[in-house]
């Protein structure tokens, strides 16, 4: 048996690595022309995109995640809030005696940019009648916190029998969210 060099056409032995006549290298075409078959690159195509998807995956991973505040201030155009109680008090050296109501809230999502926000704290009886009111700024109220925050201090002459409270929660004089708490009398100290 001989090869035949497919450069020249030279006859050459089975064991013949170049060809004698041109110099031809039989083993580096045997090489080249399994790794052009075409599947190999498909491989390596796939392997960039596995790679690709894993290092996108890591970044919104980090990006969206290590913060575990409860106060996100991302660019909302909203307020979450949980009313955690309602308190009440007297000033017992007033005279006549006054009586005050405020709310204390855990402020879980607000805008970046507090501007333009105010927030409404209205005081109700059983009936739905309005006892008071106090509107304030979110700005004067909020700061980055993981505790309640008090505000919405109301204060009258006439002792309130108060049963609920609502928070609006208004951006340019327009409402936008409100949150109604019934209000628990053990802890208003004027009624007890």
């Amino acid at each position: 048996m001989s090869k035949t060099c497919p450069k020249c056409g030279e006859n050459l032995p089975d064991d013949a690595h170049f060809c004698g006549n041109c110099g031809y290298d039989f083993f580096k075409k045997d090489t080249a022309s399994k790794s052009n078959s075409g599947f190999d690159g498909k491989i390596f195509l796939a392997i960039i995109v596995i790679v690709a998807i894993i290092v996108v995956g890591i970044f919104f991973a980090i990006g969206s995640g290590g913060n575990n505040s409860t106060n996100d201030n991302a660019d909302v155009s909203e307020v979450d809030l949980t009313i955690t109680e309602v308190n009440g008090y007297t000033s017992s050296s007033a005279n006549p005696q006054s009586y005050s109501l405020y709310t204390q809230a855990l402020f879980n999502k607000v805008p970046s940019d507090l501007k333009g926000y105010n927030v409404r704290t209205t005081y109700l009886d059983a009936n739905g009648t309005e006892i008071g009111f106090e509107t304030e700024t979110l700005s004067n109220i909020y700061y980055d916190s993981d505790y309640s925050l008090s505000f919405g201090y109301y204060t009258t002459y006439k002792k309130p029998n108060p049963d609920h409270v609502t928070v609006e929660i208004i951006k340019d004089g327009k409402t936008i969210d409100n949150f109604t708490q019934k209000i628990d009398q053990s802890k208003i100290k004027f009624l007890n």
